[in-house]
């Protein structure tokens, strides 16, 4: 199975930092492969790394603006002019989708992602690593968004949450086993 992890490309405290190895090495024993954003900087590359250390295979996806950044030796690479070229590439190549830590960049893939799949332009899992309740805001805008009528869908049918790596691994198992 291949995992798209979205994730900051800058360094974060050290919890963020552990929580997404571990994820990465999750992903890497249960013999699945890396789908990134390609760059070497940051919790992207704490995932490259510790997937390709646990056997994995890594694939980037990348911007022509970032390639300074790039990861030196992925296994597959796609470099785009188009930010939504690349996040298209990104989702077409993945059969589940790993949020991290992150910034507006990471941000703004996560929320496409679960736009496209309320839309049904996909049936992806998107899993959030709720690190140190890092994306506890996100949580109470959507049952906000729900609540009000700005969505039908709840939460929960859009996107699940976790706070901790194991619980990710697991349903990423969980998915590939049903597949």
């Amino acid at each position: 199975m291949h995992v798209c992890i979205f994730c900051s490309s800058s360094d974060l405290p050290e919890e963020f930092v552990a929580h997404a190895r571990e994820v990465a090495a999750g992903i890497a024993a249960g013999g699945h492969h890396l789908v990134w954003g390609g760059q070497n900087v940051g919790l992207m590359e704490v995932v490259a790394t510790a997937v390709r250390d646990g056997g994995g295979r890594i694939i980037a996806v990348s911007l022509d603006v970032y390639t300074e950044w790039d990861h030196p030796s992925p296994d597959e690479y796609q470099v785009f002019s188009s930010l939504g070229d690349r996040k298209e590439s990104l989702l077409a190549r993945s059969d589940a989708i790993v949020v991290l830590a992150g910034g507006l960049g990471t941000f703004d893939e996560l929320t496409e992602v679960i736009e496209l799949g309320r839309q049904g332009h996909h049936d992806k899992p998107i899993l959030v690593l709720n690190t140190a309740g890092f994306y506890d805001g996100l949580q109470l805008q959507l049952s906000r968004m729900h609540e009000e009528g700005v969505i039908a869908s709840s939460p929960d049918e859009l996107v699940r949450f976790a706070s901790d790596p194991g619980e990710i691994i697991a349903l990423l198992d969980a998915h590939a086993a049903g597949s």
